[in-house]
């Protein structure tokens, strides 16, 4: 379960998210009306992508904010194939996940907010394509542009900065995932922890849906396998190796007990 904070319209959150809304559009230009797919909302399974644009930007307008300042943030969330296969790529789980998933986003301030004190929508995409970015690509055994193999499901939410207002033209909160304020010894005081958001959502997952999630699937030991810190590398390969071993241990017993019945039948024959 990847939760990134990544834009596919790059430098353009200080404006209207028109063009991110059309973006998001690609898939259904493709189908016919009845297979389009819908933004949804908290409570609203079918938004258009105009009262999508249209909330954003009046929410986000006179604010106060200067020239350049994010006016919204998107962020995708993206379920491993093991995790869409568990859920059997169902769009109405998906929908409810990612309500939960608001709804930790909203908590993850500490400002006593909930999902539906903000404005946000959000869209799932069926396929991805290749880019530049990718290894693939990089080392010449894919195109860029060439789609992906799988289920490549994922859901894009867009957000206001700003909790939604009570009154028109009242300024509201102001909300930033990208803002983080560390105390001494690297505790989150106020702001936004991104690492606790992504570690909930994948509390999340599991619980909604009884997912058996093992150590090599979690941001920790991700985040572990890649740190700069060379015990923390350490002991994630150790653990990975421990999981392996445990996860082919009953396979080997199996085979243990199969060997010890074909002897014993064995020796029975030849009384």
């Amino acid at each position: 379960m990847v939760t990134n904070f990544s834009s596919p319209i790059k430098g353009a959150n200080s404006g209207s998210c028109q063009r991110l809304a059309d973006y998001l559009e690609k898939e259904n230009n493709q189908l016919a009306p009845h297979q389009r797919e819908d933004f949804f909302s908290a409570h609203n399974d079918k938004v258009s992508g105009l009262d999508v644009v249209a909330s954003i930007d009046q929410n986000g307008a006179a604010q106060g904010l200067k020239s350049g300042q994010d006016r919204f943030y998107t962020f995708t969330i993206d379920p491993s194939q093991k995790e869409l296969a568990h859920i059997g790529n169902d769009p109405e789980k998906l929908r409810e996940f990612t309500r939960g998933v608001m709804e930790n986003y909203a908590h993850n301030f500490g400002k006593g907010i909930e999902s539906t004190d903000l404005v946000w929508f959000a869209k799932i995409e069926y396929s991805r394509s290749y880019s530049h970015e990718d290894k693939a690509v990089q080392e010449g055994t894919a195109q860029k542009g060439q789609p992906k193999e799988g289920d490549q499901t994922h859901v894009h939410v867009i957000v206001s900065r700003f909790k939604e207002r009570e009154m028109e033209q009242q300024r509201s909160m102001s909300l930033s995932p990208l803002t983080n304020h560390r105390q001494a010894g690297g505790a989150i005081g106020n702001g936004f922890d991104r690492v606790n958001f992504i570690q909930a959502n994948e509390r999340s997952f599991d619980q909604q849906f009884g997912y058996k999630r093992e150590l090599t699937e979690t941001f920790a030991h991700a985040k572990a396998i890649h740190s700069e810190h060379q015990p923390d590398r350490l002991a994630a390969r150790e653990q990975q190796i421990k999981d392996q071993i445990q996860q082919n241990r009953p396979h080997t017993q199996e085979r243990t007990i199969q060997h010890e019945q074909s002897n014993n039948s064995s020796n029975s024959l030849s009384l």
